[in-house]
This record gives structure tokens, sequence and C-alpha cells, in this order.
């Protein structure tokens, strides 16, 4: 779930940030000084006199490839399995809720945004991702369970969400399990309208453009869909439900999801 980052959640001392704030960083501009013109504007007198001398055609200028251009990806039409989930983590994901397919998720949030911090600590993981049926998609919920070495372990990755990015402060109750909210549409946190979810066939699974792109989706973001993130930690299991939806819908389907989770986590 989730997920560098160019905007820091409340007082983080860590340098990793939320994909939702990739936003490229401005370089600082020096003084204007007047030395550039001088010397391309003598450069120019010396080509225009030695043309004018040798009587030689100028030459062509070469075409470049315009890198800055992303190619427009394709609709794949293969099949798309459903997402296999191990015995032992299948119990904390929700079924398909009303309107929604299950997808198998490619993207390690808790790597990303964590710089690869608790991988060695991480005995297997399981990712989905929850989309709408149609290919316009407006939500998007990326889940997330990490079985960890131990009890302790999950409780020092919930630390660092908490406490020392101080990402998510707002802790909120749904069915005895305690779920800690980062409320990232307040800070117009979000996927934006038309991105892409990529299709990996050789993986068989979906992911996001984040740090790679795609030649095949299965669905777009039919709007901007605003960011609400929760993570909570049970016995050796750390859980994300990263929720994305328009802003009229995020929290409403943010405590659906969350307590979907709940009931998994606590039953």
């Amino acid at each position: 779930m989730a997920k560098k980052k160019s905007i820091s959640k409340g007082n983080s001392v860590s340098p990793v940030k939320r994909s939702e704030h990739a936003v490229p960083v401005k370089e600082k501009k020096a003084p204007p000084t007047n030395t550039p013109y001088i010397v391309v504007i003598s450069l120019l007198l010396v080509v225009i006199a030695y043309l004018l001398s040798s009587g030689a055609n100028p030459v062509a200028p070469v075409d470049k490839p315009d890198t800055g251009t992303i190619e427009q990806a394709t609709l794949y039409t293969g099949n798309i399995p459903d997402p296999y989930l191990k015995p032992e983590l299948s119990g904390f994901f929700p079924d398909n809720i009303s309107g929604m397919r299950r997808v198998k998720l490619l993207n390690d949030p808790l790597n990303d945004e964590s710089g690869g911090r608790f991988a060695s600590k991480v005995k297997d993981s399981a990712h989905v991702l929850y989309i709408s049926d149609s290919l316009q998609t407006n939500f998007e919920v990326e889940y997330s369970v990490y079985k960890m070495e131990s009890a302790q372990a999950a409780s020092e990755v919930l630390t660092y969400y908490t406490t020392e990015t101080g990402w998510n402060t707002l802790p909120k109750q749904f069915d005895g399990v305690t779920f800690w909210i980062w409320q990232g549409f307040l800070e117009g946190a979000k996927r934006p309208n038309g991105m892409y979810f990529y299709w990996d066939s050789i993986n068989d699974g979906a992911f996001l453009p984040i740090g790679r792109q795609g030649n095949s989706y299965i669905a777009q973001a039919s709007g901007d869909l605003l960011c609400m993130h929760g993570e909570t930690a049970q016995d050796e299991y750390f859980i994300m439900v990263d929720v994305h939806a328009p802003i009229e819908k995020v929290n409403g389907l943010s405590d659906q999801m969350f307590a979907e989770a709940a009931k998994k986590i606590s039953s």
C-alpha cells in the first residue's frame, strides 16, 4: 500500500517521503548575468564571418528524441487472475466488496517508504489492490500485510509511522482494533486523474507508476483520488490499508475499508 516525496508529513526527521508527494524539486536560480549573452553573440559573429568568407553551407541540425515523452499504455485484454494468498496471510484480507475487484499488487509500500529499513525483519508479506470493476476506477485501495520476525518488530514499524516520521497521528477504533490514520487528503496528497494502474503479465500483478512505467494497464483513475492511510499492528503482523477516493467519498470509503480490515484482524 502506498508508495521520492518532497513534502514532509508532520515533524518527520526521516528523509523518506510518502509517494503521494512525488513533486520535482526546483533548483535555486543564480542571480542573472549578461556574460552568457556576450559569449553567445561573440560566437555567432565568428560563425557568420566564417560562413561568409568560406561560402560553406550551414550543417542541418540533428533531431534529438524527446526523452521526456511517456508513451501511451494500451489496455491489457488478457486473463487477470485472482490474487493467490498464502493461508497464513489470506485471513487478513477482506473479500471482494460489491463493485470491487481484487488483483495482486506488486508495489511494496513499507519497503519504499522506509527506504528498506525493515526489510531484514520481514518474514513474509502479501499485497492486494482493490479497484472498481470498470476501467475508469473512482477509488483504489492498496492493502498490505507483513509478517515480521516478532511482535516487537511489528510494533517498531508502527512506531516508525506514528512517532518517528509523525505521519499517522490520528487513532481510530474499529471493532476493537486501533488504526493510526494519516489524513493525506488534507495535504492534497492524491493519485492524479488519469493515472494508470499498470499490469505486469510476467508476474501476474498490478503496479502503480512509482519508480517505473508500464506498457499495458487494467484501469485508470477517473479523477483525482485523495488519500487516507491507516496502519496497525497485531502480534507479529503489520497491516497497511491505504485508501484513495474522491474528496467527497474518501472518509466514508476509508471507514468502510478499516472496518472490514478490523473484522478480519480481530476474528
